[in-house]
Order: structure tokens, then sequence, then C-alpha cells
């Protein structure tokens, strides 16, 4: 047994040098200083809202400017410009309409419409309740969807 440890542990030292020089690069090809770009769509988002309520309209307001800050997305809610986008229409409701600052119902669909005078399509959906201090973590939701939006139809926009 003491003899198959030592077979072995000379074997590991004897093989070494091919192992450290297989894990460095070549000399003959360069290596990358940057890391390379690994999204290269950006997708144009337009955010509807309807609602009268606060937390709504904060809902709204953070999801903009989510939109507005990332790099995946262009926000884009001018209704002149005749390019293809990806609809966000938002609608909200005070849950209880004796207490509106509790909380928020909520309804929003995803649609895509290749531009003006076009037929609209309607690509997902969803309704739920928010509470005040929820709004950042759905609007992170929305975004992920969003963004699953795009590159699962992403061939519309070709």
């Amino acid at each position: 047994m003491n003899k198959f440890f030592t077979v072995l542990t000379l074997m590991g030292i004897l093989l070494l040098p091919y192992s450290v020089s297989a894990a460095t690069p070549q000399a003959g090809k360069p290596v990358q200083d940057k890391p390379e770009k690994a999204v290269d769509r950006v997708t144009v988002v337009s955010v509807g809202l309807e609602g009268s309520d606060s937390i709504g309209a904060r809902l709204g307001t953070r999801l903009k400017e989510r939109f507005n800050q990332s790099s995946l997305f262009q926000l884009n809610d001018d209704e002149e410009k005749d390019v293809p986008k990806l609809y966000l229409l938002l609608e909200t409701k005070p849950e209880f309409a004796s207490r509106p600052a509790v909380g928020s119902v909520y309804a929003v669909c995803w649609g895509f419409k290749q531009g003006k005078g076009y037929l609209g399509y309607l690509l997902a959906r969803d309704l739920g309740t928010v509470q005040a201090e929820d709004v950042d973590s759905l609007v992170d939701r929305f975004i992920e969807r969003t963004d699953g939006i795009a590159a699962k139809y992403g061939n519309l926009w070709k």
C-alpha cells in the first residue's frame, strides 16, 4: 500500500509541469484584455400608466426610472416615432377605497406594436397587489419579466 502511494506521488510530480503549461495561455495567441459585450440588443419600451392612487403612481414612476437607467432598454413614450416597441400598460387602483395608503391592486399587460397604425399584440399579463414597501421588488420583477419577453419575442423587432 505504501509503495502505491509512492508511485502515485512520483507520477504527480513528473506530470506537474505538463498541467501547469496547459493552464497558461499559449505564446502565439493574444489574450483579450476586455470582456466581450454579452447582450447586443436594446429594446424600445413605452410605459403607460392609469390610476389615481399614490402607491400606483410611485410604482409607475419607479418603473420608468428603472427603464431609463437600464442599458437593456430605451424608454420611448413618444407616440409620433414610428418604431417597433414593447408597450407596458399598467393600471392601478387602491386595494381598499376607504384606506388608499394600505395597498394597491395592479394589472399590467405587455404588448408589441410594429409602429403607428399597426394592430398591437398582447404578449403577457399579470395581476396582483402591492404595498408601499414592496414597490421596488415589484419593479425588479417587472424589469426581469420585460427582459424575458423581449428575449423570447426578439424576432418581432427584426
